[in-house]
């Protein structure tokens, strides 16, 4: 954390997992303590035939409260979901997640840092659940130096790539593997956008 984000200049902002009780339990009596500055948002969406309203309360807090480096602000959000099929809710489930952050809580509105943690799940959806169900990414056991931050990016790219395209997914595949020198040419690119420009590997047949 210290290096990939606060040496930067970066902010972070990520959830706080059940396999760490203590921090759950600071950051709980942190949202308690800061009651009366405690603000909140809500978002409600609906779609693919699920319903699902987010709430967020969220305050200010320090590293003396949560004894974690560089915390300076809680959330906890809670979510209820329906699943719906022909007009009739099927299942319904609630949940709540804790979150801490860098950044002061004055810096950005609840519902800013409730969009910042439904754009996580997007990247999760887009890019990490595409790599483990199409490319196998958790089975694999790369155990020479370095080897393994290759093959994720790799897989990252072609996830990308793929995720661009307008077609179906085996028809993108196929056009690849006949054509091999688009695949070289984007090695050589500067840029993804430079890529797409220069050769339209999506528009040849």
């Amino acid at each position: 954390m210290e290096k990939t984000v606060v040496a930067k200049g970066a902010e972070f902002l990520v959830q706080v997992k059940g396999n760490t009780p203590e921090l759950r339990r600071r950051l709980n009596r942190a949202l308690k303590r800061a009651a009366s500055t405690v603000r909140t948002a809500q978002r409600l969406d609906c779609e693919h035939g699920r319903i699902e309203l987010r709430t967020i309360e969220m305050a200010p807090t320090s590293p003396i409260h949560t004894k974690w480096p560089h915390t300076h602000t809680v959330c906890r959000v809670f979510r209820d979901r329906q699943r719906v099929r022909t007009g009739q809710t099927v299942e319904h489930s609630q949940e709540e997640a804790l979150y801490v952050a860098s950044f002061p809580s004055t810096s950005h509105s609840p519902e800013h840092v409730l969009n910042l943690i439904r754009s996580h799940w997007s990247i999760e959806n887009c890019l990490h659940h595409r790599k483990d169900r199409s490319m196998d990414e958790d089975r694999c056991r790369a155990s020479e130096r370095g080897m393994g931050r290759v093959l994720c990016c790799l897989r990252s790219l072609t996830a990308v790539v793929l995720g661009r395209a307008k077609e179906s997914l085996s028809v993108i595949r196929r056009r690849f593997s006949r054509k091999t020198h688009l695949i070289l040419s984007l090695l050589k690119a500067n840029t993804l956008h430079e890529w797409e420009a220069t050769r339209k590997p999506y528009k040849l047949v």
